[in-house]
């Protein structure tokens, strides 16, 4: 049996000895081959000067054409920041503020996990009869 599992594991290392040597016998010509393709790829990845170029002109010209604010615009945005800033504003936030408070406090219908369980049962109960 040891001898067996001897020659097995033989086996397999000759077999893996056998596939690597088969991969080295490549050819010149498939060299060359495989350089070509390095090459090619290699020029697709890194732009050239001049498409570098080209890209940052049209993003200059994209920036050119943002529109931007003429004066009544600038007094229109002006006049809601102040009205955000205004006392009245404020006083409507510390109402809404106020009433979200008095909410706050209110018991909950099923306070612990006990009363949840005994809700949960009823209502298993009422759902089984029907």
């Amino acid at each position: 049996m040891n001898k067996l599992i001897v020659a097995l594991i033989a086996s397999a290392f000759a077999a893996t000895a056998g596939a690597q040597a088969m991969q080295s016998l490549e050819t010149p010509k498939d060299k060359a081959k495989q350089n070509t393709v390095k090459e090619a790829t290699k020029v697709g990845e890194q732009p050239t000067p001049q498409a570098e170029a080209a890209q940052a002109k049209k993003n200059v010209d994209a920036s050119k054409k943002v529109d931007k604010l003429d004066k009544s615009q600038k007094q229109a945005a002006g006049k809601s920041t102040e009205k955000m800033a205004s006392p009245q504003y404020s006083a409507e936030a510390a109402a809404g503020s106020a009433e979200a408070a008095k909410g706050k406090g209110t018991p909950k219908a099923l306070p612990t996990t006990k009363d949840k369980a005994k809700a949960v049962d009823a209502s298993t109960k009422a759902n089984a009869s029907q």
